[in-house]
């Protein structure tokens, strides 16, 4: 049986899901979200397996089974609603789109401040909510934007890439070729953008994630040492008090340098991770990671 993260992800499903995006009432669209999600908690296939055990990494051993499984059936609504509300703007002009995201001040202030520095800025998200959304917001604040992504991405995925050049941001698959622009780009002052809480390698090396060893990209932080490069946390959630996706940048990191390699790494990827964790945390029902951080837990 075709995996259901693999059927959803495809070509077919994605333009139907911008189909019907384009046309549903909003409401409609929103209920359709959590009937969608009621329905794979029910049918629990592999993916419902991997969100949950993840979940349950985060909110640790005491969380209760019925809270685990609400958890888990509002990061398929949340899921879901992200790419119907994100595929709904796609016909939008930029600045309508990025209206319909909240930008406190400041933010707009941090967004500003990695602009134009010496030695460019690194921007690390976390697959919280609308990242999508909240992404093509702050590309709209910075003048020259290169986002990493998965490495051959699958076809669904290239249209949801093409989807993100639409406020002028460069979509690079991760590529020893993308590394050398990315190292370019941050020479004269521009801003990477990468996810910083999944593997996307089996040769990441693993690092304390939520108390568990995880293959999480240290990608960032070499990119950032290298080349001198700040670095600064950003993150999209959908608020519950206005239910409009607001977007926030937290003040950007300078790197400690201790004059060893792999010392700073480490000691820069426990300050990156240690802020990843407080967010998802804060957040865990808004977390949409959908392969497994910790793959022994899934396994368990």
């Amino acid at each position: 049986m075709t995996d259901l993260r693999t059927m959803v992800s495809g070509p077919r499903a994605i333009r139907l899901g911008m189909f019907f995006s384009r046309h549903a009432p909003e409401g409609v669209g929103h209920h359709m979200a959590w009937w969608a999600a009621g329905a794979v908690c029910r049918l629990r296939p592999s993916v419902y397996r991997i969100v949950q055990a993840n979940l349950h990494q985060v909110l640790g051993a005491e969380v209760s089974r019925e809270a685990l499984e609400r958890k888990t059936r509002q990061v398929f609504y949340y899921a879901v609603r992200g790419y119907f509300d994100l595929f709904r703007t796609l016909h939008l002009p930029v600045e309508e789109m990025s209206a319909l995201v909240d930008t406190p001040e400041a933010t707009r202030a941090a967004a500003r401040s990695l602009w134009n520095r010496e030695g460019g800025a690194v921007v690390v998200f976390p697959h919280l909510s609308n990242f999508d959304l909240g992404g093509h917001t702050l590309a709209s604040l910075l003048p020259e934007t290169q986002l990493f992504t998965l490495p051959n991405p699958p076809p669904g995925f290239q249209l949801i890439n093409e989807s993100r050049k639409r406020t002028g941001v460069e979509i690079t698959p991760l590529s020893s070729a993308a590394l050398r622009q990315a190292i370019k780009l941050l020479r004269r002052g521009g801003v990477v953008c990468l996810a910083g809480d999944r593997s996307v390698s089996d040769l990441d090396e693993p690092f304390p994630f939520f108390g568990r060893p995880a293959r999480v990209p240290s990608g960032h932080v070499r990119l950032a040492l290298k080349t001198g490069a700040v670095v600064a946390i950003c993150y999209c959630i959908l608020s519950p008090e206005t239910h409009r996706y607001s977007i926030y940048v937290e003040p950007a990191m300078e790197l400690i340098r201790t004059g060893s390699d792999e010392e700073d790494v480490r000691q820069n990827m426990r300050r990156i991770l240690d802020a990843l964790e407080r967010i998802i945390r804060c957040w865990s029902e808004q977390w949409l990671m959908f392969v497994p951080v910790w793959p022994e837990q899934v396994q368990a």
